[in-house]
């Protein structure tokens, strides 16, 4: 790559040499990263806010509910199936690395995506508003968010790897979801308007990153279609198949997900029985946000005071422990202490199954490995809202009873704790070369 007096960045080809460019954020931030940095910033933020399950969660949840009439079984159904598409990404990745568009790996697909992704929100808002039609159009937006998050997550990895900067690169990554988690928050307030409100405000940023990428970054398009990327994903599969302890850290994982949840039966309590408006839902939504984000914090206590083990224990019996606040979930006022109060502590308590995923990934098959182990607790996640939501609406559980039902559940899972490797599980974060646990080899 050349020096440049633009303000673009080009991504070099493999075995390419490497010259820092000199454009004008350069010369001003000092930093020959900064147009990476701003892509990747706005390609995480923007997939992230845009969701469906992000700005679009309470919309179309009350969209559903109020307008269709859609009871909790189906409106949890919608959500999961909407986003189902997260649940493949590696898919999205595979696609980039192997067949290039135009020529190039990132540059193209981030520019289409985007935009596709864009106007298919604003679709949303003009199909027939009948069950089908939005499940289709919004797993369909979804599906170029997932692009538009693959792909930055590439150019996350290749600049950090050019310039020597993944840290800071990874840093901006995890500032820019935490930002984004706002958008639930935003959603809830803009559902009390109409959809096409919700779906200009997430349309917006998507076109706005489409320009951005479309003047800062620039890759050469000398990218051929590579068939061992294909091979390798498969040997990659292969490892990750084989790796028992994967499967047994899938597996716990499983299991406190399974848990009958009360997480779309919730929303309706809110509003048939407590009658919160949409805005003071947004509160809530607010709070705990701020809250989950300063629990996850103190984990870094934690872990290096505890093996994995004794933090996963207490990760089951503090889970199951603090389902039951709900339990008093009766007005204004308990509903922002509890839903604060369990925000924080379980964000903490569930950082160990966090951290279980990440050792349990076997060695050289990353992130292969890790994409499983997210699809295991997605699927976890989707069983458990439809299961929590066919109890409360077709077997008429109350609110209460399924809340017992959840944390009953989940101490099940206690049981699969004594089956992890004690290779995985028997050491604590400073234990381990560099304050890791080994990962493990596959078996």
């Amino acid at each position: 790559m050349t020096e440049t007096s633009t303000s673009q960045v080009t991504i070099p080809a493999a075995g390419e040499h490497v010259t820092p460019p000199l454009g004008r954020f350069h010369r001003i931030f000092k930093a020959p990263y900064f147009n990476i940095a701003l892509i990747v910033g706005c390609g995480i933020f923007v997939s992230t806010f845009a969701q469906a399950g992000v700005l679009g969660l309470y919309p179309l949840r009350f969209l559903l509910k109020d307008k269709l009439g859609e009871g909790p079984l189906r409106v949890a159904l919608f959500m999961q199936l909407a986003n189902m598409p997260w649940n493949i990404k590696i898919l999205a990745g595979i696609i980039s690395d192997a067949v290039p568009l135009f020529g190039t790996r990132r540059r193209h697909y981030l520019l289409f995506s985007s935009l596709l992704a864009g106007l298919l929100w604003l679709a949303v808002t003009v199909v027939p508003v009948r069950f089908l039609p939005l499940l289709i159009m919004t797993m369909m937006m979804n599906v170029a968010l997932v692009f538009v998050s693959t792909i930055s997550g590439g150019i996350l990895v290749e600049g950090g790897q050019t310039f020597g900067v993944t840290g800071k690169l990874s840093s901006v990554r995890v500032l820019a979801m935490n930002i984004a988690s706002l958008g639930v928050p935003l959603g809830a307030v803009l559902a009390a308007m109409t959809l096409g409100v919700s779906a200009l405000t997430a349309a917006v940023p998507l076109f706005l990153l489409f320009f951005v990428v479309l003047f800062l970054y620039k890759e050469k398009p000398t990218a051929r279609r590579d068939p061992k990327v294909l091979r390798g994903i498969w040997a990659q599969l292969k490892i990750a198949m084989k790796a028992k302890s994967l499967w047994f850290a899938a597996g716990l994982l499983f299991l406190v997900q399974f848990a009958p949840g009360f997480y779309t039966p919730l929303m309706f309590y809110q509003t048939d029985a407590l009658h919160f408006s949409e805005k003071f839902i947004g509160l809530i939504s607010l709070c705990s946000a701020v809250a989950g984000a300063v629990g996850a914090l103190f984990y870094v206590y934690f872990c290096r005071r505890f093996t994995l083990r004794q933090l996963l224990y207490a990760c089951v019996f503090f889970t199951s422990a603090l389902a039951l606040l709900y339990l008093g979930y009766n007005d204004r006022r308990s509903a922002l202490v509890i839903e604060i109060v369990y925000a924080f502590a379980v964000s903490l308590a569930q950082l160990p199954l966090y951290d279980l995923a990440a050792r349990a990934t076997p060695k050289g098959s990353e992130a292969v490995g890790y994409s499983i182990i997210v699809s295991v607790w997605n699927w976890g996640l989707l069983v458990s809202d439809l299961v929590g939501s066919g109890l409360y609406e077709k077997y008429h559980m109350t609110f209460k009873n399924l809340v017992w039902v959840n944390a009953g559940t989940t101490l099940l899972a206690l049981i699969a704790v004594p089956l992890l490797p004690a290779l995985l599980v028997d050491t604590r974060e400073s234990d381990g070369e560099a304050g890791a646990a080994p990962a493990p080899e596959a078996a």
